[in-house]
């Protein structure tokens, strides 16, 4: 959460958990900081984060990335070769929000399959994979994404992960789990995050998002995947020296992930079931599972454009998602009494039109 000069309207940011801030104790901990190389993983923070990871998670290896994205690069690069396919859902972030990079880094194509409520429909999944054939691309990876749908936040079931599982197995072919939000997945479903990494061969998540670290993303997997990995993260500008900038705080989010989670599911909850209740508006994601709220405004009552400026004025901030949409995420940096405020802007601001 930013706050505005001294005196000013403090200013709400519901446009992503990325605007979470880091606590004293994160900050503390980069202070306190003696900074050795990553490259030759010596770094001290960012060894332990890794051994924390993969306890967490239940994988051999792990690597730190600067950013999501380049953790999803990374991994669809290993995993394929080029003129490969990737199987994934529509709403995949991988496919929509990384700048084609699936097609430019990897030099793969992509086939769709339908996905409900983060449920992929596995039939279809049987179906599409391919082998290689003279006019066919190959099925190189089928690639998931926890919480599926970034304007939703949808969970995946667990049984859907055992049947993708068993599919791609069969197939001989890998699957990786773009798991931005994983702890908000493992939450909802009520799990530990390994039981849901261990239906896939490699996965990431992200420490700037509900987890409020600052910055970074961690891939984890086989030694083997992690050792492509480190070499692609190379490649690609993202070998870092000093890392415990990142991974210091990284490791006191890890640490403290479920009651943070936790908290922001419930503040979701309670935003939605206000805001539905509005004339004007609907909760087109209820029941909201995880921390994201997709709201929609009645193009009768207010035009998008309209009601996100109304609601910046007010000192709220919102994400345009679509033509009559906007979303909201809870995170820890806006407090019980910012998200009351936050309603209650969005209330006058529809009754108001």
């Amino acid at each position: 959460m930013s706050a505005t000069d001294q005196g000013e309207t403090r200013h709400i940011d519901l446009r992503s958990d990325t605007a979470i801030q880091p606590t004293p104790a994160m900050l503390e901990a980069v202070q306190a900081l003696g900074f050795r190389d990553d490259l030759l993983r010596e770094d001290e923070s960012t060894n332990a984060l890794v051994q924390q990871t993969c306890t967490v998670l239940g994988t051999a290896d792990a690597v730190l990335t600067p950013s999501g994205t380049m953790s999803n690069q990374i991994a669809v690069m290993a995993f394929t070769s080029p003129g490969e396919e990737v199987i994934l859902g529509p709403a995949s972030h991988v496919r929509n929000l990384e700048s084609a990079g699936l097609a430019a880094n990897a030099g793969v194509q992509i086939r769709c399959i339908p996905v409900d409520r983060g449920t992929y429909d596995t039939d279809a999944l049987a179906r599409e994979l391919r082998a290689s054939s003279l006019q066919v691309a190959r099925t190189g990876l089928i690639s998931l994404e926890a919480t599926y749908d970034l304007n939703s936040g949808f969970v995946t079931p667990l049984e859907n992960y055992r049947d993708i599982r068993r599919i791609a197995d069969e197939h001989d072919v890998p699957v990786f789990l773009d798991g931005a939000r994983l702890f908000n997945s493992a939450h909802a479903l009520g799990v530990d995050p390994r039981e849901i990494a261990q239906h896939v061969h490699a996965v990431q998540f992200c420490l700037n998002k509900g987890l409020g670290a600052p910055l970074g993303s961690m891939l984890a997997g086989s030694q083997a995947f992690i050792e492509r990995a480190r070499r692609l993260r190379q490649r690609l500008g993202g070998g870092m020296r000093h890392t415990g900038w990142l991974a210091a705080p990284g490791l006191i989010a890890l640490q403290e992930w479920q009651d943070t989670i936790a908290a922001d599911h419930r503040a979701a909850q309670q935003v939605a079931e206000r805001l539905d209740s509005v004339v004007g508006l609907t909760v087109v994601n209820r029941p909201v599972e995880t921390n994201i709220v997709s709201l929609q405004v009645d193009p009768a009552v207010l035009s998008i454009d309209a009601f996100i400026e109304a609601l910046i004025a007010r000192g709220v901030y919102v994400k345009r998602i679509g033509d009559d949409r906007v979303r909201l995420v809870t995170h820890r940096s806006a407090s019980t009494d910012d998200l009351e405020r936050a309603c209650t802007a969005i209330e006058q601001t529809v009754r108001s039109a």
